[in-house]
Protein backbone atom coordinates (compact mmCIF):
# COMPACT_ATOMS: atom_id res chain seq x y z
CA UNK A 1 0.00 0.00 0.00
CA UNK A 2 1.37 3.80 -0.49
CA UNK A 3 1.56 5.57 2.33
CA UNK A 4 3.78 8.45 3.52
CA UNK A 5 6.81 7.15 4.66
CA UNK A 6 7.30 3.94 2.91
CA UNK A 7 9.45 2.84 0.54
CA UNK A 8 7.93 0.84 -2.25
CA UNK A 9 11.70 1.13 -4.38
CA UNK A 10 14.24 0.90 -2.30
CA UNK A 11 15.98 4.36 -1.03
CA UNK A 12 12.55 6.22 -2.43
CA UNK A 13 11.03 7.46 1.24
CA UNK A 14 7.46 8.68 0.17
CA UNK A 15 6.44 12.25 1.62
CA UNK A 16 3.23 12.92 0.56
CA UNK A 17 0.43 11.72 -2.19
CA UNK A 18 0.61 15.07 -5.02
CA UNK A 19 -2.66 13.67 -7.78
CA UNK A 20 -3.28 11.63 -10.18
CA UNK A 21 -2.22 10.78 -13.94
CA UNK A 22 -4.27 9.25 -16.70
CA UNK A 23 -3.36 5.45 -15.33
CA UNK A 24 -1.96 6.18 -12.13
CA UNK A 25 -0.96 8.08 -8.54
CA UNK A 26 1.53 10.57 -8.37
CA UNK A 27 3.48 11.22 -5.11
CA UNK A 28 6.34 13.39 -4.06
CA UNK A 29 9.52 11.11 -2.69
CA UNK A 30 13.12 11.83 -1.39
CA UNK A 31 15.73 9.79 -3.27
CA UNK A 32 18.69 8.86 -1.86
CA UNK A 33 20.78 11.52 -2.31
CA UNK A 34 18.18 13.93 -0.46
CA UNK A 35 16.77 15.72 -3.69
CA UNK A 36 12.94 15.71 -4.15
CA UNK A 37 11.68 13.96 -7.32
CA UNK A 38 8.05 12.47 -8.22
CA UNK A 39 7.02 8.87 -8.76
CA UNK A 40 4.38 7.95 -11.00
CA UNK A 41 3.07 4.49 -9.71
CA UNK A 42 1.33 2.79 -12.82
CA UNK A 43 -1.07 0.10 -11.66
CA UNK A 44 0.04 -2.92 -13.72
CA UNK A 45 -3.20 -4.91 -13.00
CA UNK A 46 -5.31 -2.07 -14.34
CA UNK A 47 -3.44 -0.39 -17.13
CA UNK A 48 -3.13 -1.64 -20.33
CA UNK A 49 0.71 -2.68 -20.96
CA UNK A 50 0.79 -1.27 -24.46
CA UNK A 51 0.05 1.97 -22.88
CA UNK A 52 2.40 2.00 -19.90
CA UNK A 53 5.44 0.91 -22.40
CA UNK A 54 4.32 3.24 -24.99
CA UNK A 55 4.29 6.10 -22.02
CA UNK A 56 8.20 4.49 -20.91
CA UNK A 57 9.43 4.64 -24.39
CA UNK A 58 7.79 8.45 -25.32
CA UNK A 59 9.33 10.02 -21.89
CA UNK A 60 12.93 7.89 -22.82
CA UNK A 61 13.10 9.21 -25.91
CA UNK A 62 12.00 12.80 -25.31
CA UNK A 63 14.54 12.78 -21.75
CA UNK A 64 17.40 11.78 -24.11
CA UNK A 65 16.62 15.19 -26.29
CA UNK A 66 16.88 17.55 -22.97
CA UNK A 67 13.62 19.74 -24.22
CA UNK A 68 13.63 22.50 -21.64
CA UNK A 69 9.65 22.12 -21.62
CA UNK A 70 9.23 18.29 -21.37
CA UNK A 71 9.33 16.44 -17.99
CA UNK A 72 12.36 14.88 -17.01
CA UNK A 73 12.33 10.81 -16.88
CA UNK A 74 14.98 10.32 -14.35
CA UNK A 75 14.72 6.01 -14.40
CA UNK A 76 12.06 3.15 -14.23
CA UNK A 77 11.18 0.81 -11.57
CA UNK A 78 9.07 -1.92 -11.44
CA UNK A 79 7.28 -3.69 -7.92
CA UNK A 80 4.97 -6.17 -7.51
CA UNK A 81 1.99 -4.31 -8.74
CA UNK A 82 3.27 -1.09 -10.36
CA UNK A 83 6.15 0.35 -12.75
CA UNK A 84 7.01 3.82 -11.26
CA UNK A 85 8.98 6.57 -13.02
CA UNK A 86 10.51 8.93 -11.41
CA UNK A 87 10.62 12.53 -12.87
CA UNK A 88 11.45 15.95 -12.10
CA UNK A 89 9.38 17.21 -9.13
CA UNK A 90 7.65 20.32 -10.52
CA UNK A 91 6.20 23.11 -8.42
CA UNK A 92 2.62 23.11 -9.27
CA UNK A 93 0.68 22.90 -12.32
CA UNK A 94 -1.32 25.92 -14.12
CA UNK A 95 -4.57 25.15 -12.47
CA UNK A 96 -2.55 25.43 -9.26
CA UNK A 97 -1.20 28.42 -10.53
CA UNK A 98 -4.96 29.91 -11.39
CA UNK A 99 -6.22 29.02 -7.70
CA UNK A 100 -3.48 31.00 -6.23
CA UNK A 101 -4.56 33.97 -8.53
CA UNK A 102 -7.86 33.59 -7.24
CA UNK A 103 -6.95 33.53 -3.80
CA UNK A 104 -4.97 36.47 -4.00
CA UNK A 105 -6.63 38.63 -6.53
CA UNK A 106 -10.47 36.79 -6.53
CA UNK A 107 -9.87 36.72 -10.37
CA UNK A 108 -8.29 34.44 -12.93
CA UNK A 109 -4.77 34.02 -14.30
CA UNK A 110 -4.02 37.31 -16.35
CA UNK A 111 -3.34 37.03 -19.92
CA UNK A 112 0.03 38.60 -20.18
CA UNK A 113 1.28 35.63 -17.74
CA UNK A 114 -0.67 33.47 -19.09
CA UNK A 115 0.69 34.03 -23.03
CA UNK A 116 4.05 33.88 -21.23
CA UNK A 117 3.59 29.71 -20.05
CA UNK A 118 1.26 29.00 -22.95
CA UNK A 119 4.49 30.09 -25.52
CA UNK A 120 6.48 27.47 -23.81
CA UNK A 121 3.74 25.00 -24.32
CA UNK A 122 3.53 25.76 -27.23
CA UNK A 123 7.04 25.49 -27.99
CA UNK A 124 7.55 21.92 -26.83
CA UNK A 125 3.99 20.85 -28.80
CA UNK A 126 5.12 22.07 -32.30
CA UNK A 127 8.54 20.45 -31.32
CA UNK A 128 6.97 17.53 -30.33
CA UNK A 129 4.65 17.58 -33.60
CA UNK A 130 7.69 17.31 -36.26
CA UNK A 131 9.12 14.33 -33.54
CA UNK A 132 10.19 11.14 -34.92
CA UNK A 133 11.18 8.73 -31.84
CA UNK A 134 12.98 5.19 -32.42
CA UNK A 135 10.63 2.86 -31.85
CA UNK A 136 7.99 5.17 -31.03
CA UNK A 137 6.24 6.47 -34.40
CA UNK A 138 9.27 6.03 -37.74
CA UNK A 139 6.16 6.16 -39.68
CA UNK A 140 4.68 9.13 -38.95
CA UNK A 141 5.32 12.67 -39.44
CA UNK A 142 5.16 13.45 -35.45
CA UNK A 143 3.64 13.26 -32.39
CA UNK A 144 0.34 14.69 -30.68
CA UNK A 145 0.12 14.40 -26.65
CA UNK A 146 -3.51 14.20 -27.04
CA UNK A 147 -4.12 15.05 -23.02
CA UNK A 148 -3.51 18.54 -23.10
CA UNK A 149 -4.95 20.71 -19.80
CA UNK A 150 -3.67 22.78 -16.84
CA UNK A 151 -3.25 19.44 -14.37
CA UNK A 152 -0.33 18.51 -17.35
CA UNK A 153 1.33 21.91 -17.83
CA UNK A 154 3.68 21.88 -14.99
CA UNK A 155 5.96 24.86 -13.12
CA UNK A 156 9.54 24.74 -12.04
CA UNK A 157 10.37 28.00 -11.06
CA UNK A 158 9.03 29.76 -14.09
CA UNK A 159 9.62 27.40 -16.57
CA UNK A 160 6.96 25.20 -18.12
CA UNK A 161 6.94 21.40 -18.29
CA UNK A 162 4.58 19.30 -20.07
CA UNK A 163 4.44 16.04 -18.50
CA UNK A 164 2.01 12.40 -18.71
CA UNK A 165 2.48 11.30 -22.40
CA UNK A 166 0.03 7.98 -21.62
CA UNK A 167 -1.93 9.08 -23.75
CA UNK A 168 0.35 10.56 -26.87
CA UNK A 169 -0.35 9.44 -30.38
CA UNK A 170 1.32 9.51 -33.65
CA UNK A 171 -0.46 11.27 -36.39
CA UNK A 172 -0.78 8.88 -38.44
CA UNK A 173 -2.12 5.97 -35.93
CA UNK A 174 -5.57 4.96 -35.99
CA UNK A 175 -5.95 5.11 -32.19
CA UNK A 176 -8.15 4.69 -29.39
CA UNK A 177 -10.23 1.73 -31.00
CA UNK A 178 -13.74 1.51 -29.23
CA UNK A 179 -13.43 4.29 -27.32
CA UNK A 180 -11.25 8.17 -27.71
CA UNK A 181 -8.72 9.64 -25.84
CA UNK A 182 -8.39 13.30 -23.98
CA UNK A 183 -10.38 14.45 -21.44
CA UNK A 184 -13.14 16.59 -21.90
CA UNK A 185 -13.72 19.80 -22.66
CA UNK A 186 -10.08 19.50 -23.75
CA UNK A 187 -10.31 17.15 -26.29
CA UNK A 188 -10.35 17.33 -30.06
CA UNK A 189 -13.47 16.32 -32.00
CA UNK A 190 -11.12 13.88 -34.26
CA UNK A 191 -9.89 12.14 -31.07
CA UNK A 192 -13.45 10.90 -30.59
CA UNK A 193 -12.95 9.07 -34.01
CA UNK A 194 -10.05 7.44 -33.15
CA UNK A 195 -7.42 9.76 -34.82
CA UNK A 196 -4.85 12.18 -33.82
CA UNK A 197 -4.08 14.81 -36.28
CA UNK A 198 -1.71 18.28 -35.96
CA UNK A 199 -3.44 20.37 -34.45
CA UNK A 200 -5.21 18.21 -32.17
CA UNK A 201 -2.76 19.59 -29.13
CA UNK A 202 -3.78 23.20 -30.38
CA UNK A 203 -7.48 22.71 -29.35
CA UNK A 204 -6.61 21.36 -26.39
CA UNK A 205 -4.40 24.33 -25.61
CA UNK A 206 -7.13 26.80 -26.48
CA UNK A 207 -9.69 25.51 -24.15
CA UNK A 208 -6.68 25.83 -22.05
CA UNK A 209 -6.37 29.18 -22.23
CA UNK A 210 -10.08 29.85 -22.25
CA UNK A 211 -10.07 27.93 -18.85
CA UNK A 212 -7.00 29.76 -16.67
CA UNK A 213 -8.35 33.13 -17.67
CA UNK A 214 -11.73 33.04 -18.11
CA UNK A 215 -12.46 30.16 -15.73
CA UNK A 216 -16.05 28.62 -16.99
CA UNK A 217 -17.64 31.66 -18.18
CA UNK A 218 -16.94 30.69 -21.78
CA UNK A 219 -18.08 27.38 -21.31
CA UNK A 220 -21.73 25.44 -22.10
CA UNK A 221 -23.22 25.02 -19.11
CA UNK A 222 -23.67 21.02 -18.72
CA UNK A 223 -27.32 21.63 -17.11
CA UNK A 224 -28.37 23.59 -19.92
CA UNK A 225 -30.87 22.82 -22.08
CA UNK A 226 -29.32 25.21 -24.99
CA UNK A 227 -25.83 23.29 -24.21
CA UNK A 228 -25.46 21.99 -28.01
CA UNK A 229 -25.03 17.70 -27.19
CA UNK A 230 -22.31 17.63 -29.58
CA UNK A 231 -19.99 20.31 -30.79
CA UNK A 232 -17.77 23.23 -29.17
CA UNK A 233 -17.49 22.77 -25.68
CA UNK A 234 -17.41 26.49 -25.83
CA UNK A 235 -20.20 29.42 -26.17
CA UNK A 236 -18.65 31.33 -28.96
CA UNK A 237 -20.89 34.21 -28.01
CA UNK A 238 -19.53 34.76 -24.79
CA UNK A 239 -16.46 35.71 -26.18
CA UNK A 240 -14.65 38.94 -26.75
CA UNK A 241 -14.75 39.99 -30.15
CA UNK A 242 -11.39 40.90 -30.60
CA UNK A 243 -10.47 37.24 -29.47
CA UNK A 244 -13.13 35.47 -31.58
CA UNK A 245 -11.73 35.00 -34.51
CA UNK A 246 -8.43 33.47 -33.16
CA UNK A 247 -10.18 30.90 -30.70
CA UNK A 248 -12.88 29.88 -33.72
CA UNK A 249 -9.95 29.24 -36.17
CA UNK A 250 -8.35 27.10 -33.35
CA UNK A 251 -11.30 25.51 -32.48
CA UNK A 252 -12.12 24.57 -35.74
CA UNK A 253 -13.62 20.75 -36.00
CA UNK A 254 -11.18 20.31 -39.17
CA UNK A 255 -7.66 20.05 -38.15
CA UNK A 256 -6.01 21.18 -41.37
CA UNK A 257 -8.30 24.36 -40.98
CA UNK A 258 -6.76 25.20 -37.50
CA UNK A 259 -3.55 27.62 -37.04
CA UNK A 260 -0.27 25.88 -38.82
CA UNK A 261 1.07 25.68 -34.98
CA UNK A 262 0.60 26.43 -31.90
CA UNK A 263 3.02 29.21 -31.93
CA UNK A 264 0.87 31.02 -34.64
CA UNK A 265 -2.21 30.62 -31.95
CA UNK A 266 -0.32 32.02 -29.12
CA UNK A 267 1.17 34.65 -30.94
CA UNK A 268 -1.83 35.92 -32.71
CA UNK A 269 -3.56 36.10 -29.04
CA UNK A 270 -0.72 38.10 -27.92
CA UNK A 271 -0.75 40.56 -30.46
CA UNK A 272 -4.16 41.06 -29.94
CA UNK A 273 -3.81 41.60 -26.23
CA UNK A 274 -0.74 44.14 -26.35
CA UNK A 275 -2.47 47.32 -25.23
CA UNK A 276 -5.49 45.91 -24.40
CA UNK A 277 -4.86 44.77 -20.62
CA UNK A 278 -3.18 47.34 -17.47
CA UNK A 279 0.22 46.74 -16.57
CA UNK A 280 0.48 43.37 -14.24
CA UNK A 281 1.07 44.52 -11.12
CA UNK A 282 0.59 41.17 -9.22
CA UNK A 283 2.82 38.31 -9.44
CA UNK A 284 3.08 35.29 -7.49
CA UNK A 285 6.16 34.03 -6.29
CA UNK A 286 7.04 30.15 -6.64
CA UNK A 287 4.73 27.81 -5.12
CA UNK A 288 4.29 24.36 -4.20
CA UNK A 289 0.64 22.71 -3.56
CA UNK A 290 -0.20 21.05 -0.58
CA UNK A 291 0.52 17.77 -0.45
CA UNK A 292 -2.39 15.61 0.53
CA UNK A 293 -0.85 13.53 3.56
CA UNK A 294 -3.20 10.76 4.08
CA UNK A 295 -2.53 8.48 1.92
CA UNK A 296 -4.31 7.78 -1.45
CA UNK A 297 -8.64 8.06 -1.78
Amino acid sequence: MLEVGSQPIPGHRLTGRLGAGSFGEVWEAQGPDGKLVALKFLDCRAASPSLISSEIRVLRGLSELDHPHFIRLYGVHATAHYIVLSMERADGNLEDLRQVYLDETGKNIPIDHLLELLEQAAEGLDFLTELKLPGVNPASRGLQHCDIKPSNLLLLGDCLKIADFGLCAGTSWQTHRSSWRGTPPYAAPELFKGQAAIGTDQFALCITFLHLCAGDRPFWDASSEDAPPSGLPVDLTKLRERELPIIARALHPHPDSRWPSCRAFVQALREISQNCRPPLCFRPRTFRPTLQTSGPR
